[in-house]
């Protein structure tokens, strides 16, 4: 298996407003949509569509939106063998898009809550080449797959996101994904503002998303990074984009890409997504991008 996912599994629903809520304001939506999703879900689709085998380490409820979450995944080739069903709910996430695609999203963790490092066992380790994580999953569960695969000699990767409220160890991470908002957050600046981000973070690499922009890689000792431009699209919802992103560029690093290689099938999938609604819904099928076979 070249890529193991592991993290969390969400039952999205999605309500389409005009515009985001005020703090005390009541507003009507013009409609509502559900599907699979939860950020490691998604990234692991995502890696599927990109050609390269994947196995999805996540917990879900017994409940019916479990069962539609192993069969969207399974749908999109990955391996469920380690969703494992849980005593309590399928997670959760209330998404208002807005209708020029922006987003909000709120996250009822439920299931996710009980996945541990152990969930992923030795012998899926011993498979795999790279581990992507993120956040919507206990942080200690992060941090402890990540030691055990760097041990079995298994690459990490960190979609640092949602934005932690507190400080998170990255000395057994190898790269880390984070968007531009994310990235001040994490350096205390905009990457820009420093001589050397990677390396201020103790990253080897760090990649920034930056929306309709592309996305830069920065790595440690280098003041520059080497940015891939955005692919322009007209954008009807950026829900999962992210993780669309994400999940596709550490499946073709998982593949054997250059990372430069891997940036350009990630953000022209990203883009690709944006052009439609929902998440793993507007992935596309038999994708590649431009100039590459």
């Amino acid at each position: 298996m070249s890529l193991i996912v592991m993290g969390s599994v969400n039952h999205d629903l999605t309500i389409d407003v005009a515009e985001f809520p005020g703090p005390g304001e009541t507003i009507l939506a013009r409609g509502t949509q559900t599907a699979t999703g939860g950020k490691s879900a998604n990234q692991a689709v995502a890696g599927a569509l990109a050609g390269v085998p994947v196995q999805i380490v996540a917990r879900c409820g017994a409940d019916p939106a479990g069962e539609l979450a192993r069969a969207d995944l399974e749908e999109a080739g990955v391996d469920t063998t380690l969703l494992t069903p849980a005593e309590a709910q399928t997670g959760t996430a209330l998404i208002h898009l807005r209708q020029d695609g922006e987003n909000t999203i709120t996250v009822i963790p439920g299931a996710n809550t009980l996945l541990t490092s152990k969930d992923c066992p030795d012998q899926a380790l011993g498979g795999a080449r790279w581990l992507l994580l993120s956040l919507e999953v206990p942080l200690s569960t992060v941090l402890e797959s990540a030691a055990r695969a760097r041990s079995a000699g298994v690459k990490v990767a960190l979609n640092l996101s949602p934005s932690p409220v507190q400080p998170v160890s990255l000395a057994e991470v190898d790269l880390v994904i984070v968007n531009d908002g994310e990235a001040r957050t994490l350096l205390g600046a905009s990457p820009d503002e420093l001589p050397d981000p990677a390396g201020s973070a103790g990253l080897e690499t760090l990649v920034v998303t930056h929306g309709p922009r592309g996305a830069s890689v920065y790595t440690a000792g280098t003041p520059s990074p080497v940015t891939v431009p955005g692919v322009p699209v007209r954008a009807v919802d950026t829900t999962g984009c992210g993780d669309a992103f994400a999940g596709v560029l550490v499946a073709r690093l998982s593949a054997g890409d250059s990372m430069l290689a891997a940036l350009d099938w990630a953000t022209a999938f990203a883009a690709e997504a944006a052009t439609r609604p929902g998440a793993q819904s507007s992935y596309p099928r038999d994708f590649v991008p431009a100039g590459q076979s």
